[in-house]
């Protein structure tokens, strides 16, 4: 329970709150519209968290704590690595709280301003691929966010993205907003007129933090919001070349597209934008080449000796080939993507905690597990020599054909399959170290 003494008010304005349920209070973190983020911790689990309390809300009508509790009712239902992770809510006393993940990072707020550094235009795509898959997901499980922004992505010090604060979100099919919610300048116009929402209208909230992230400029500037509502529905989202030069062609049809004012004209889902951002998605490693090997010399690799030459050429249309020097990482442990990984030339080492558990020859995949469920890596592969690997995105396998794409899948469900059975006897030789064995499948 809370006591008298855990939330005696200061002249500062902080509560002084230092227990909340069985959740220690350590600070807080930031002020929202709904209440304050403090930073706590779960002795029961022995972990970070962060929580989220309500304020103002005592005493007030149903339809705004409903509002609170709407964030626990969405996010609650989703669990993926893009999405930050609700644990718990509940009431104590008068205060209403949610409990989440607490992820050490910084939103995209300071590197969307005019004054900061511009990010590289391949770290903009693979941040906007990441989210664009995390609302995807969002989206499928029947969920609309309504309040992306700069300040609801959270980037974690490996790099992943991760969506936050579902406070305004609805069901997907029964949003009909009646008032108007969320962040005017990244409203899309459907939103700002009120009508039934579908996924369309977050991806034009995720194409408008594009526009900042490579621009650092809004495309809508006004005094007022009616004023900046009334601009977003009658003229066109200046393109973003025109702001700045030198940002590649496919890129700027991306954002252009986003920011189109007809739902129908945008991307269809999270997934197919992430299909166009892949191929100019951050270079992982320091050489992206086009791939030389021979449709012979492919089949002379266990991956790819039921392939026709058809096939073949659909599947190198949906990868890449990059090379990395003895040394460089290709997977980090912690980092989330969807690749699967095929060793073409050289030797790779698996690592985890920066200790070798396994070697990988040429014809071995990896990247099985992150491919399946885009889950956050849980160990490291690192180049041990030269090597030169095929990276194999998920976002691009739905443009193959139907023939290929099951050809493949039964493949790498094969290769799943035999990882698996080896990783089992390696698990029965090295109990109760099995964790460290069942960590080779998982990078």
């Amino acid at each position: 329970m809370i006591t008298a003494a855990g939330e005696t008010k200061r002249q500062d304005g902080d509560t002084g709150l230092r227990q909340l349920g069985k959740y220690e209070i350590r600070g807080e973190l930031g002020r929202g519209s709904y209440g304050r983020v403090y930073r706590g911790y779960d002795p029961f689990v022995q972990r970070e968290v962060a929580i989220k309390v309500a304020e103002g809300l005592d005493g007030a009508p149903d339809e705004l704590q409903k509002a609170f509790f709407a964030e626990a009712r969405a996010a609650g239902r989703l669990h993926h690595p893009g999405i930050v992770t609700l644990f718990d809510a509940g009431t104590e006393g008068h205060l209403n709280y949610l409990v989440m993940e607490f992820v050490a990072g910084e939103t995209l707020k300071r590197p969307c301003q005019r004054d900061a550094p511009r990010p590289k235009t391949e770290r903009v795509a693979d941040l906007m691929l990441k989210c664009a898959l995390a609302l995807d997901y969002v989206h499928r499980n029947g969920v609309l966010h309504k309040d992306i922004k700069p300040g609801n992505i959270l980037v974690t010090e490996a790099g992943q993205p991760k969506i936050m604060d579902f406070g305004i979100a609805a069901l997907l099919g029964a949003d009909r907003s009646g008032g108007i919610s969320g962040s005017p300048l990244f409203m899309s116009p459907e939103q700002i007129e009120g009508k039934t929402l579908g996924p369309a209208s977050d991806l034009y909230s995720l194409g408008m933090v594009m526009y900042l992230l490579l621009t650092g400029e809004p495309p809508f500037i006004a005094r007022t919001t009616p004023a900046l509502f009334e601009r977003i529905l009658r003229e066109p989202a200046p393109p973003v070349q025109s702001k700045r030069g030198d940002l590649p062609d496919p890129l700027c049809e991306i954002v252009d597209r986003l920011l189109a004012k007809d739902p129908a004209a945008r991307h269809a889902s999270g997934r197919r934008l992430a299909e166009d951002l892949a191929p100019l998605s951050q270079d992982r490693g320091p050489r992206r080449k086009s791939l030389k090997m021979s449709h012979d010399s492919l089949r002379r690799l266990q991956f790819f000796r039921a392939f026709r030459s058809p096939e073949l050429a659909e599947l190198m249309d949906a990868s890449t080939s990059v090379s990395y020097r003895a040394g460089d990482p290709i997977i980090r442990e912690g980092e989330t993507d969807n690749s699967l990984y095929i060793l073409l030339m050289g030797i790779a080492e698996v690592r985890k905690n920066g200790q070798m558990i396994a070697l990988l020859e040429k014809g071995d995949c990896f990247g099985e597990i992150g491919f399946l469920y885009a889950v956050q890596r849980t160990a490291s592969v690192v180049a041990a020599t030269d090597v030169l690997v095929l990276q194999v995105n998920a976002a691009l396998l739905d443009s193959m054909s139907d023939e290929c794409q099951l050809r493949y899948y039964r493949i790498f469900c094969e290769n799943l399959i035999l990882r698996l059975t080896a990783t089992t006897e390696k698990a029965s030789q090295l109990l109760p170290k099995s964790d460290l064995a069942l960590d080779f499948i998982l990078p």
